[in-house]
């Protein structure tokens, strides 16, 4: 009884031990500081701890006078969700300084011991502006009377990390928002649609946070709506679309000057008032690639490097082995294709697979690409693969790069079943390696004496049936050669065949949207729903998706003679799906009232 009585003290000691190394482990010890600050104003650095410290050690503040602290505080809170507790604890330590001059000055490290272990924040450099408070003006914290929201007091930006580049060559479009006022919602939200570029989206706030930025020495809360990866597809001046939205913003409302009372100023009643803004559009300065391209240059812009190998260095003949080429690098990584390869006769090659390892930053696309060549050698022997080549357009050095994998070689044992020709033996020409089998087999000494062979029965050439059978295959011939070059003639047609092709395809996307709406998915469904009518019509229309604009899809439609009224509702359609994508959820409803517009409008341009 006293042993069990030890064992259970051991493992309470032992979890105890390892709760406390877990505790260790999570600690952290942060500052909370806004990074732009008016030369008046006063505010708060706050440092943040998720442990008791046993001693704590100030920063360094140049700049700025320390008006209070650091004053502690001390909050801890439990949790109980579906029988789970959860604990959480904290100590601040808050100073509250004011700028003395103007510039950017640095807060150094603050030091804390938490469980004998010293923790540090990392430094925080705050840009001191001289605002609108300190010019005599209003307070960048007053609220302008209703009805009169400027373009100053909120107000659309979009930018772009290069204004001139090359074709193919990434960029990122960021489209922020800044006010100086409260924002109670958004509609008729209206994102440009980058005609000329290939785009993606990068970066898509779930929710919206405003953080502190510096606009001409105007301090405003800015907030980043969307991030984009851009590649030009074209070169001239492409233009990106303007940006708009209505914002709801909550101003004061006016009172009069009489019957004030000395509660106003803290119950100050607000209303919210509708302010439509926009991003001016941007022009961007595409040039084109320099002339003499290598014969290996697959569309690559940036800078790689490239690795070939097998992925063994030796196989048995008629097992599967694979020749994986993996570019590394930063540039439109996601846009370039699988360098060519000559590999020998004997090999039987598959299609290749394709692995997109890249992410997309602020800074652009970056990571790896891996293209995999599944080969199935069918003879024995040394094989060597000419070396392969990957050329790229380097930005920075402006000229092509030429990477190249040197000879690669694989060694090839014969058949574990016995087949397998063998590499580089002599054999008649117009005879297959493949079909060669062990002479041994095939050859038999000459028998001599009587044969012992009788006459057969009579052969059929030159009879009646091989007649009728001839004839017949010689008019089969021709009834599918017929056929055969209507297809081909058909095929050559590629605007008939995506005519053709065009409600097929709409109608598998719309199966795909219709699916999405059974889900109740409001933002996907209508994506989906967008790309269905865009392909339809850059099929139906032969246009590339780069030129699907609003004016061209009307344009292309008038040239088909397509009824007016039939070509307003493609447009509507286009532009209700656009709205709907970062409108408030409109219901299932209008999800199916949209869904059956699509349908009944495609059956329209189809008769």
């Amino acid at each position: 009884m006293k042993r069990v009585t030890i064992f259970k003290k051991l493992i309470v000691a032992t979890a105890l031990l390892f709760t406390g190394f877990a505790a260790a482990a999570q600690v952290s010890f942060s500052v909370d500081a806004p990074r732009v600050v008016g030369l008046d104003e006063s505010f708060r650095i706050v440092f943040i701890a998720n442990a008791e410290p046993s001693s704590f050690d100030p920063p360094t503040m140049q700049g700025f006078d320390i008006l209070a602290g650091p004053t502690s505080s001390r909050m801890s809170s439990t949790q109980i969700i579906n029988g789970k507790k959860s604990e959480s604890f904290e100590v601040s330590y808050t100073y509250i300084v004011q700028p003395k001059s103007l510039g950017k000055f640095s807060v150094s490290s603050a030091t804390a011991v938490i469980n004998g272990k010293r923790y540090s924040t990392q430094p925080v450099t705050i840009e001191v502006v001289k605002g609108e408070g300190s010019s005599g003006g209003k307070s960048s914290s007053s609220q302008p009377a209703a009805g009169n929201v400027s373009s100053s007091d909120i107000f659309m930006r979009m930018s772009v990390s290069k204004g001139h580049v090359v074709k193919g060559e990434p960029l990122v479009a960021t489209l922020k928002l800044y006010t100086k006022m409260p924002i109670a919602g958004f509609e008729g939200v209206k994102f440009p649609s980058f005609n000329g570029f290939w785009s993606q989206e990068i970066e898509t706030p779930q929710n919206i946070e405003f953080v502190r930025e510096n606009v001409g020495g105007v301090i405003y809360n800015a907030a980043l709506l969307r991030r984009y990866m851009l590649m030009p597809q074209q070169t001239g001046t492409i233009s990106i679309d303007p940006s708009e939205m209505i914002c709801q913003v909550q101003v004061k409302a006016a009172q009069s000057s009489s019957g004030r009372s000395v509660f106003d100023d803290f119950f100050s009643d607000y209303q919210t008032v509708k302010k439509r803004i926009s991003a001016p559009g941007i022009r961007v300065v595409v040039d084109p690639l320099p002339a003499g391209a290598p014969a290996s240059f697959a569309g690559g812009v940036g800078e790689y490097r490239m690795e070939a190998k097998f992925s063994r260095d030796s196989v048995n003949a008629n097992e599967a082995v694979s020749l994986i080429i993996t570019i590394t690098g930063s540039g439109n990584i996601n846009l370039i294709e699988s360098p060519k390869v000559d590999f020998p006769v004997d090999f039987e090659k598959y299609d290749v697979k394709i692995s997109d390892k890249s992410n997309k930053s602020g800074s652009g696309a970056s990571g790896s690409k891996v293209f995999e060549y599944p080969l199935i050698p069918r003879g024995a022997g040394v094989f060597s693969i000419p070396s392969v080549d990957f050329s790229y357009y380097d930005i920075q050095k402006k000229k092509y790069i030429t990477l190249s994998s040197g000879e690669l070689k694989l060694k090839v044992g014969r058949d574990a079943g016995g087949g397998g020709a063998v590499y580089g033996s002599s054999l008649p020409a117009g005879v297959n390696k493949q079909a060669v089998r062990s002479l041994s087999d095939d050859v038999r000494y000459i028998k001599i004496g009587a044969s012992g062979l009788r006459k057969g029965n009579s052969m059929m050439f030159g009879s009646l049936v091989y007649i009728i059978a001839l004839a017949l295959i010689i008019a089969f011939y021709f009834v599918a050669l017929r056929i055969l070059s209507k297809r081909i003639e058909m095929n050559r047609d590629v605007a008939g065949v995506k005519n053709r092709k065009a409600n097929k395809v709409a109608k598998a996307r719309l199966k795909a949207a219709e699916g999405l709406m059974k889900q109740s998915l409001n933002t996907a469904f209508y994506e989906e729903l967008h790309r269905a009518l865009l392909g339809y019509a850059s099929d139906k229309l032969t246009l590339a998706l780069s030129d699907l604009s609003r004016e061209k899809i009307r344009e292309s439609l008038s040239a088909k003679k397509v009824n007016e009224e039939l070509t307003n509702e493609f447009i509507s359609l286009i532009d209700a799906c656009e709205y709907a994508r970062y409108a408030p959820d409109g219901g299932g409803v209008e999800m199916h009232s949209n869904y059956e517009r699509a349908i009944k409008l495609i059956s329209g341009l189809e008769v």
